[in-house]
């Protein structure tokens, strides 16, 4: 809503000759270097789709306020044959490979819509008492099996080859990005942006929208 003191100080700004354009300026590009970063080198996708990768971490409480953001942008673009979002989960080291492995174990059983967040919500608020990749394991399978998987079948789609092969192509994924850090926003191999780069979340997904468009624009 413009409250009326808004509209009498505008109009005193503009003088007598009265409005001269429109009340609110139009929101300015993302610039380079500070709303977003180039990959370099580039990675190489297919033209069409426009392949935007939304790199998260279970360990990233971070990741876990930007998700209902990032899914409102996913829910705008489905449908549309040209831009693809692929999400890439992050391990940062060997002892939280399970991670990414159990995003992709959801995948395989069916059950990525109603165990991913509550997963995720766990990991990040629940009480843990993790001093090992054992002890990541354990508490895991315990938290599966008490939301209605069975621990040993869940076990051995960790280790599937479908799986395996997925976690892995994720790490290459993020490493040749060069991501450094999450949540953030990778567009067609070629820019990043982030919540922590543009200093909102709604931002940054303006900024993923703005690059897809730019992108657009220049094939």
């Amino acid at each position: 809503m413009i409250s009326r003191r808004l509209l009498i100080s505008s109009a005193a700004a503009v003088g007598a000759a009265g409005f001269s354009g429109s009340l609110f300026a139009a929101a300015p590009d993302p610039v380079l270097g500070k709303d977003y970063i180039e990959v370099r080198p580039p990675l190489e996708f297919p033209k069409k789709p426009t392949v935007v990768h939304d790199f998260f971490a279970y360990t990233c409480p971070h990741c876990l306020t930007f998700a209902p953001v990032m899914e409102k942008f996913i829910e705008s673009v489905k449908g549309n044959p040209e831009v693809k979002v692929v999400p890439v989960p992050v391990a940062w080291n060997d002892d939280l490979a399970i991670f990414p492995h159990t995003y992709y174990a959801f995948e395989a059983l069916g059950r990525m819509g109603d165990l991913h967040m509550e997963f995720w919500t766990w990991v990040i608020r629940g009480s843990h008492n993790w001093s090992s990749a054992a002890d990541i394991e354990k508490d895991v399978l315990q938290w599966v099996g008490e939301h209605g998987l069975d621990q040993n079948k869940f076990r051995q789609t960790l280790g599937s080859f479908s799986v395996v092969s997925k976690a892995r192509q994720a790490t290459r994924t993020w490493k040749n990005y060069g991501v450094d850090s999450t949540p953030c926003v990778g567009v067609a191999g070629r820019y990043i942006t982030a919540p922590h780069l543009v200093g909102t979340r709604q931002g940054t997904v303006d900024t993923v929208q703005w690059l897809i468009n730019k992108i657009r624009q220049e094939k």
